[in-house]
């Protein structure tokens, strides 16, 4: 057995199968993520649900009760068309006094505010509002002493803040492929490694590609100019 697999792999046959199945795999892989987020999606809002259910009550008040499928596409082409519109009106100038205005009124429920204020912090940061993630300075964590090992991170804050009589700063620590699932710790000042050339995108884009597009996004080492005999 052991020397027909021998002869099987000398002949290129099994070869060409591992070749031709690592060009397919990423297209099944994609295939196979999409899948499992429509599918996540419609467990979680589409018929049945209570968001579902929503949508279809919208889509019947036009069209009439008993097509509840058609209902529900109806409810969630409508739910779609007011997300664009909200959005189209959020991204203009109005964005600020929107958000305020909102974030103002639900703070005054007393249970929804201590929820909601954190969360809508975190989601606008990371959909691009006013104090997106592009603000935050890119840098290396350095981790371990010289001889550790270096992290790309976020420096979350420009603040020095005081642990124990030691100052320290703040630094977000994101984690592939979900950079929003990340850690905060907070380092010396010798730990923190600024790195000007790599913006808030390219490090999203890094934890996003579980660091295969490392040598697109990552500046290259500087290389040392010649030695003049």
């Amino acid at each position: 057995m052991r020397a027909f697999l021998l002869r099987l792999w000398r002949t290129s046959i099994i070869g060409n199968l591992v070749a031709g199945s690592m060009v397919i795999l990423p297209f099944v892989l994609t295939v196979l993520i999409i899948s499992w987020g429509i599918n996540w999606i419609v467990s979680a809002f589409g018929p049945g649900t209570w968001f579902g259910e929503i949508l279809t009550s919208g889509g019947e008040a036009l069209i009439g009760p008993e097509r509840d499928y058609v209902a529900f596409l109806i409810g969630a082409v409508l739910m779609l068309a007011i997300l664009w519109l909200l959005g189209l009106a959020v991204r203009t100038q109005a964005q600020r006094t929107f958000a305020h205005v909102l974030d103002n009124m639900l703070a005054k429920v007393p249970l929804f505010r201590a929820i909601y204020r954190p969360v809508s912090q975190v989601v606008r940061v990371f959909a691009g509002s006013n104090a997106d993630l592009s603000t935050l300075p890119v840098v290396m964590c350095r981790l371990g002493g010289d001889q550790g090992v270096d992290v790309p991170a976020f420096l979350a804050s420009t603040r020095t803040y005081d642990v124990g009589g030691e100052p320290r700063r703040l630094v977000y620590l994101p984690t592939s492929p979900l950079p929003a699932w990340g850690g905060l710790v907070l380092v010396p000042d010798s730990a923190v490694v600024p790195v000007p050339n790599m913006d808030a995108d390219a490090l999203i884009k890094l934890y996003f590609s579980f660091g295969v597009l490392a040598p697109e996004l990552i500046p290259p080492v500087p290389q040392k100019a010649p030695a003049i005999e």
